[in-house]
C-alpha cells in the first residue's frame, strides 16, 4: 500500500516497501539515523536556522557550542551591531595576542567551543544566528520539516546507507543520484525563497 511519509512510522513502512525486505524491521531505524547524519552533513536551508544568546563571560574568551549546532552564519554584540569578524583557528591566533583584552571583535571555533578576541574585559552578550541540526526522529508520530517539505532526502538518504547491507543492490546508483538531485534542488529553492525575484532591468535597443 502507498504510505504518505509524513511521520517517522511512516517512513520506515516506505523504506521496507522500497527494498522489498520484510526483515529489516530491527535495522530500519538505523538506516534513517545514519541518514540524518548525512543530512545534517549536506543540507543548509532557512529552516535550519535558529538564534541564540551566548553569555560571553569576563576574562573567559571560550563558549560552548549550542546543542546540534553545524555552522554559524553571523555573531554580533548586542551592545554593537557590527558582526564580528570569524578567522580559522591559526589566524585568529597570529591575529590577536594572548594578553590582549577589550571588546570582542572576532572569533573562531576550536573543538565544541566559540573563541573570543580579545579577551573580554567585562561581560558580554552575543547574538548568534546559525545552522541548528534538526532532532533526530524517535517516536512512530514524529515528523519534521524534512518529512513535510523534502522527505525523499530521508527515503533516499535511508536507502543509501541500507546499500551495504542489502549488498550489491543495483538500486544503489539511483537512490544515490535522486538524493543528490532533490539535494541541490531544496538548495535551489531555499536561495530562491531568500531573494524574491527582482524586475529584471531592461534595455533599449535603439536601431537605425
Amino acid at each position: 500500500a502507498v504510505v504518505a511519509i509524513a511521520q517517522f512510522s511512516e517512513l520506515k513502512t516506505a523504506l521496507a516497501n522500497y527494498t522489498k525486505r520484510d526483515d529489516l524491521t530491527s535495522r530500519i531505524p538505523e538506516f534513517v539515523s545514519l541518514a540524518e547524519d548525512r543530512i545534517g552533513l549536506d543540507l543548509r536551508v532557512r529552516a535550519m536556522e535558529t538564534s541564540a544568546d551566548l553569555t560571553i563571560a569576563s576574562g573567559t574568551r571560550t563558549v560552548a557550542l549550542p546543542t546540534r549546532f553545524v555552522q554559524q552564519r553571523r555573531i554580533y554584540l548586542d551592545s554593537t551591531i557590527k558582526q564580528l569578524d570569524f578567522f580559522e583557528s591559526e589566524d585568529f591566533w597570529t591575529r590577536q595576542a594572548q594578553n590582549e583584552t577589550g571588546r570582542p571583535k572576532m572569533y573562531t571555533i576550536e573543538g565544541e567551543n566559540f573563541v573570543f578576541g580579545p579577551e573580554p574585559d567585562a561581560a558580554y552578550t552575543g547574538k548568534l544566528l546559525y545552522y541548528q541540526k534538526f532532532a533526530a526522529l524517535s517516536g512512530d508520530t514524529d515528523t519534521n520539516w524534512i518529512l513535510t517539505n523534502a522527505r525523499g532526502l530521508y527515503l533516499y538518504g535511508a536507502l543509501i546507507e541500507a546499500s551495504p547491507y542489502l549488498e550489491d543492490d543495483p538500486r544503489a546508483l539511483t537512490w544515490s543520484a535522486l538524493y543528490e538531485d532533490l539535494l541541490d534542488r531544496v538548495h535551489k529553492a531555499d536561495k530562491r525563497d531568500r531573494h524574491p525575484n527582482r524586475l529584471q532591468q531592461r534595455t533599449t535597443v535603439t536601431t537605425t
